[in-house]
Parts: structure tokens; sequence; C-alpha cells
């Protein structure tokens, strides 16, 4: 929801960072843009096609004259190759935006990629909106016309000022158990009865927190806000500098750092951590002076969230309707999904050393004694699980201490 704003208000104005991309590193992405309302475009219509990468970098944008065409119009951008990305499209007609589409993701590669059509929706930006995450709910408060409006789920609450004895307090017109109180630099949302936890306003992407890092010798590199901090040699050396904007090459993304003398460079391909095994979503190498350090980037998590997966297989024995077993991912200690009976939910967790499942909860359903028994198998699998890994295929196997064997191979769709 966060991006959808920015989306719609001021699509020119995406990330400062932009490509460096060459023609013997780029790669073609097409497409159409569609939407399902019976609306014919005027000729004066426009299409604005940006392509996002890492670190809030923009890998390419193109814009689209309807000139009398309707939908689908096709689109064709220009991106650095080996590189993974996300495609956000919006289309204006004088001047406004009415529909919208953003985060359509894709894998690295090299090859011209076809999309196909991609459907919009209707979209009603606001003015001035602030942004926020509350642990694993994005919430958007800005003005809609002349009236406040608190964003999130999908749905817009209009909210009224009420006297407050410290601070800024907004409660909803017609839900009053939906409330946003600010004092200084805190903010408190409370929506439809449920205190929200922890807002805090979004990093945009480009100064959002960023670790590398890697062993013998151990070293990092850490990007909070607009420092870095860097330490080699077990801590030995420790040098600091302005976090640098990023820049985009075909297959990496690299920061220099001048002041530091360093310089990372980040590709866009999985590494396991060469002590705990853990994957991650980059390589990285830190060049410190005249010396060279390899290792990991990025958050593990980030491999597990977004799109659901579906449960392959799960030991050794034949699954009973496999399209309905799932996992998703849906927050950084929350999953639920389906046993294929039975909808799941529970936590888990993710430490230096590997990934535990807690107590699942489930619905109670009575199902034939075949889906009974797949149920239990993959409950009693997800309490066996010490780590997970990523296979070059895009797989996610779940693995246990007593096996070298997979408890189980998940993909996604």
């Amino acid at each position: 929801m966060s991006r959808l704003i920015a989306l719609a208000c001021l699509m020119a104005l995406i990330s400062p960072v932009s490509a460096s991309a060459q023609d013997d590193g780029a790669r073609i992405i097409k497409g159409g843009l569609g939407y399902a309302q019976r609306i014919a475009l005027p000729p004066e219509a426009r299409a604005t096609v940006v392509v996002e990468g890492h670190f809030g970098s923009m890998l390419g944008e193109t814009t689209v004259s309807a000139d009398g065409q309707q939908v689908p119009l096709g689109f064709e951008v220009t991106v650095p190759a080996d590189l993974s990305g996300r495609l956000s499209t919006v289309i204006h007609i004088q001047g406004q935006p009415r529909w919208v589409l953003r985060d359509v993701g894709f894998g690295a590669g090299s090859e011209p990629l076809d999309l196909g059509t991609l459907i919009l929706e209707p979209v009603t930006p606001m003015a001035f909106a602030v942004d926020f995450t509350c642990g694993d709910l994005a919430v958007s408060v800005g003005l809609l016309g002349r009236e406040m409006i608190l964003r999130s789920e999908g749905r817009d609450i209009t909210l009224a000022a009420v006297e407050s004895a410290a601070g800024g307090r907004y409660v909803g017109v017609n839900d009053p158990e939906t409330e946003v109180t600010t004092d200084g630099n805190m903010t408190v949302i409370r929506l439809e009865g449920r205190d929200l936890p922890d807002c805090q306003k979004t990093e945009p992407p480009h100064r959002a927190a960023y670790r590398a890092g890697g062993n013998e010798p151990g070293w990092s590199v850490v990007f909070d806000g607009d420092s870095a901090e860097i330490t080699a040699d077990y801590g030995e050396i420790r040098r600091s500098a302005a976090r640098p904007d990023v820049q985009v090459t075909p297959g990496a993304y690299t920061f220099y750092m001048p002041s530091a003398g360093a310089r990372l460079t980040v590709h866009d391909r999985i590494c396991k951590d060469d002590a705990t095994g853990m994957p991650h979503p980059h390589t990285a190498l830190l060049a410190l002076g005249d010396r060279e350090f390899r290792g990991c980037g990025g958050n593990p998590l980030e491999l597990l969230t977004g799109a659901v997966w579906q449960v392959m297989r799960l030991g050794d024995s034949p699954l009973v309707e496999p399209e309905r077993l799932t996992l998703n991912f849906v927050a950084p200690d929350r999953v639920a999904g389906s046993t294929g009976c039975n909808r799941m939910v529970g936590g888990f967790s993710l430490t230096g050393e590997g990934m535990h499942f807690g107590a699942m909860g489930s619905t109670m359903m009575a199902c034939p004694a075949p889906l009974m028994e797949q149920e239990r198998r993959m409950l009693d699998a997800l309490e066996q699980v010490t780590r997970f890994d990523i296979a070059d295929d895009g797989a996610l196997y779940l693995i246990g201490d007593q096996s070298a064997a997979p408890l189980l191979m998940a993909r996604r769709p």
C-alpha cells in the first residue's frame, strides 16, 4: 500500500537512483496494460511503466501514449540483465492517475521476458500521505479531498480531528474504534478495535537498513539510514562513511565509499553462509584497499515471504490432492497455509543458526482418512525443521537434523 500513493501521485518522481545498463547487458521486458472496466481511453491518455530493483534503484522506465488505441496497450522496457525486479505502472487521463498496478515481480535473467496482459486496478490517490509499518501491516494516513483518510487492508476509513490533551488525535467518523494519535515522534494507531503494534514511518527503499558480511576473516557492511559502518578482520578494522547511492550495472549493485577506501558490490544471486549454510538473497564482495572479502548480503527472510509456496513433496510418501497443500510466510514470525484438510496458522523463527516452527493452530474439520494422515505428516514435518534451503531452480527445502533428505519441498506457482 505504501508505494501506491507515490505511483498514483508522482509516477515520474521514482527513485533518485538510475540504472547504467549498457546495450550488451540489457534485457527486454514487454507486455500489455489493461483493466476490467468498460471505459474507453481518450486519445490523451498515457501509461507510465517503471521497473525497480533492490535498494530503491530504478532499472528502467517507459511511457506509452494511447493516441486513439484502446487497452491492452503494449509496452516494452529495457532493464539491466541478470537482475530481478518489480514492475509497476499507472494510466493517467488528463494528468490524473486512473488505474494502477504495483510490484509485478520477475526473476533475474538475460532472455527477453513477456509478462502478458497485466490488469490494472482503479486508484484513488491521497495527498500528503504518511506511510507506516505496524508489525506486518501497512497503513497510510493522508488527505482525500478535504477529508483525513486512514487506508489499510484495501479499505479507506474517514477520520475527524478531536480534542486531545497532547499531540493530535483523529477518530473514525463512522468507526470510533479506529483512531490515530500522534505525540512528538510517536504514532499510535488503533484499527477497528485492534491496537496495532510498533507503528513506524516506512523508510524509503534506498534508505532501508541492509547488512552484508562474511567469515574467515569476519567482516560486515551495515547501511542504516544515511550512514555506513564497515568492519573487517573481526573488528580490528572499523570505518564509517556516509551511505552512498547505489550504482546499477548488469547483474550487480555497487556502493562506492571513497572516504572509507571501500567498495561493496552486491550480486543478485543467492548466497549460502559458509559457516551455517543459511541462504541469503545476495552474494556480496567488499573491496577494502587492496584486499577483497567475500560473503552474503540481505535478510534470509526475503527469500521466504511474498508469494505462497505450494508443497510438492512431503517425505517419501505420495501426496493426496497436492494442490491443496500450501505454506505462506506472511510476516517476520508468522506462517499460514493449508494441510490439505484444515487451514493452519502459527509462528516460526529464523536465527543465525537455522529455522524453527512453533506449535501450529488449525481449524477442526474432519476429512477422509488419507487427508487426515497427510495433515499429521505435514504438521510433524514442520516440528522437525531446523533449517531451510533454496535450490538453484528456486525450490524451497525444509530440512531437519536427523536426515539429509528434505522433510518438505515446495515451489511457487
